[in-house]
């Protein structure tokens, strides 16, 4: 092959991946919206991907529920920690600088409560604490997953003419068309 037979491929094939690209984002938006849809519904989280003239699964996608996150007043946390836990926190020299302790910081955080009206308190303890809000969870997202062979079954298919990938690809026509 030569320098220029090389090089055309080579354009060639990254056109070709970046639609390629394009298209595989519009279609995991439409499987990931379809999937919450299902979820709402009938609480389907998992959904198994097979191929025309393979038995099993090639892949699965899975919905992944956000857990609550929370948003720390590190100021009000600090005040909070020298009011109530003086020997969790620390300064650090040359420049004293307090902190909390890292390893109380997460024992805190981890064993913290949401209760009904929204209030954080510490699970053991049952005590508010007004530095900490709850953070609006992130949308629902999913995973896509192989399974052992999955990918290898893709190709397979592929080079059987199980897959018709024109229209798989679906590209969108140019804008001058």
């Amino acid at each position: 092959m030569s320098v220029q037979q090389a090089a055309m491929r080579a354009a060639v094939l990254k056109a070709l991946m970046d639609e390629v690209r394009k298209v595989y984002d519009l279609a995991r938006a439409e499987a990931d919206g379809q999937l919450v849809e299902l979820n709402g519904e009938l609480g389907v989280t998992t959904v198994q991907v097979k191929l025309p003239g393979y038995d099993g699964a090639v892949a699965q996608v899975t919905l992944s529920e956000p857990k609550t996150g929370f948003v720390v007043d590190e100021a009000g946390f600090l005040a909070w920690c020298k009011q109530e836990h003086p020997s969790e926190v620390t300064v650090t020299t040359p420049a004293p600088v307090e902190s909390v302790r890292p390893a109380w910081r997460k024992a805190l955080l981890g064993r913290m409560k949401v209760e009904q009206d929204g209030t954080v308190v510490d699970g053991e303890t049952g005590r508010v604490l007004d530095f900490v809000e709850v953070a609006e969870p992130p949308p629902p997202s999913t995973t896509l997953t192989f399974k052992k062979g999955g990918r290898e079954e893709v190709a397979r298919a592929y080079r059987d003419g199980r897959l018709a990938l024109p229209e798989l690809l679906a590209l969108p026509a140019s804008p001058q068309e």
